[in-house]
């Protein structure tokens, strides 16, 4: 049965990860499968952080880098293109990165004014950005649907469903809203928001067909 649109289209989603032992909590106003794709599209890294300007960038499957791209900003020139082109994403490596880092904090020991204070939050945003992605773990497997509820004040539901569960955050994972607990305990979890708002009742609990959500 077609269950779209419904409450206009808001969900609350829980996409599960055999492999990797994980499930996602999210919201949708689309199909939860179109979010889907999305999630395993980013989890096989197809979707990539480049190691200078740390913008995100679809990779190139033949060889694994991250495409021509030029950056604009206080210490780039617009219409150029950007030191980590052509280079393995901050996910794969992070030795231009750190190499970067070193070239940052050589002009950083000599600027003054503004241009310190901007470098040193460049600086900052690098370090972050390189402990990171030297500690990540490659993904494994694929995310399918679990369970979705069809719901009002979707938005509100999905906040404090991640309250809920903030203790079984995963911290590592390379996007937000993932956490090392059961189908189970998450469907709780919603559930609990659900009737904190008194939505239980009006809320519909699908359990979809699953896909292997194939890009």
């Amino acid at each position: 049965m077609d269950t779209f649109p419904y409450h206009n289209n808001e969900a609350v989603y829980i996409f599960e990860n055999v492999e990797a032992q994980r499930v996602k909590v999210g919201m949708t106003i689309n199909k939860p499968a179109d979010r889907l794709r999305s999630i395993n599209y980013m989890w096989a890294q197809f979707d990539a952080t480049c190691q200078i300007c740390g913008g995100r960038h679809v990779i190139n499957l033949l060889d694994g880098l991250i495409p021509l791209h030029s950056t604009s900003g206080p210490h780039h020139t617009f219409g150029f293109n950007c030191a980590g082109s052509l280079k393995p994403p901050l996910e794969r490596d992070v030795t231009i990165a750190e190499s970067y880092l070193g070239d940052l904090k050589q002009r950083h020991s000599k600027s003054t004014g503004t241009e310190k204070g901007s470098l040193t939050r460049m600086i900052k945003n690098l370090e972050k950005r390189i402990n990171l992605y030297r500690q990540l773990e490659l993904p494994l497997g694929e995310w399918q649907v679990a369970v979705v509820f069809y719901t009002r004040n979707a938005e509100k539901v999905e906040s404090l469903t991640h309250q809920i569960l903030d203790e079984r955050l995963d911290k590592k994972a390379p996007f937000g809203e993932v956490f090392c607990c059961s189908v189970s305990e998450a469907t709780k979890a919603v559930e609990q928001a659900l009737s904190r708002f008194d939505l239980l009742d009006s809320a519909r609990k699908e359990t979809p067909v699953r896909t292997d959500g194939s890009l």
